[in-house]
């Protein structure tokens, strides 16, 4: 691996696009706090969403926090062993959380009603920082979003099959939570296969 990463630096093009992308990444902690404490402020609209109102509403955290943490750090690992690989998914990362930090900005919605406090250590840390619970942060699913990537990164079949059937577990569980409506968890693998798409497209993979 290490030699890999070595060969892959010894190219100009991706040791600057390695760079950049890591340097936007970094860019986001910064921003985040202020703008979810302010998204939390805003009054939204609840929808009545039929789904939701079928399903009990029930703590499942530890199951959807092990489903994500375990997912994203074998991920990472697959990841590491093919350079090129990480930086797409990088550059698509970054791009999926322009456009979450956009649609939740332009699609102003109030939590679903039943919701049970979801507290995820590592997004308060990084992203949403202490000052209070962020529950609104709704249009479209993180937590769905990363388990698309999961699915399409992985590089073989029988790990890609396992993940999605992670990820539908996980969407199940998070309705049962009633943290998402059902149209945030619909519409989160639109947003992240479009950004993957325009990382491809701009020829960073």
């Amino acid at each position: 691996m290490k030699q890999t990463w070595k060969a892959a630096f010894s190219d100009r093009t991706f040791a600057l696009q390695f760079v950049s992308a890591l340097a936007v990444f970094l860019i986001f902690p910064f921003k985040a706090d202020d703008y979810f404490q302010w998204i939390q402020l805003r009054e939204g609209i609840q929808w009545n969403d039929p789904l939701l109102n079928a399903l009990p509403a029930l703590n499942v955290s530890y199951p959807i926090f092990g489903i994500i943490y375990l997912s994203v750090i074998y991920l990472l690992y697959r990841l590491l062993q093919d350079p090129k690989r990480f930086v797409w998914f990088a550059w698509a990362f970054n791009i999926e959380t322009l456009f979450r930090f956009l649609t939740i900005y332009f699609v102003a919605l109030n939590p679903p009603a039943g919701l049970v406090d979801l507290h995820d250590p590592l997004a308060e840390f990084f992203i949403y920082g202490e000052n209070m619970p962020i529950t609104k942060d709704l249009f479209f699913s993180g937590h769905t979003a990363t388990m698309v990537f999961v699915c399409f990164f992985l590089p073989t079949t029988r790990e890609r099959r396992i993940a999605i059937a992670l990820s539908l577990l996980l969407v199940s569980l998070l309705l049962i939570q009633h943290v998402h409506y059902s149209i945030d968890v619909a519409a989160a693998p639109l947003f992240t296969l479009a950004a993957i798409w325009i990382v491809k497209k701009a020829g960073i993979n």
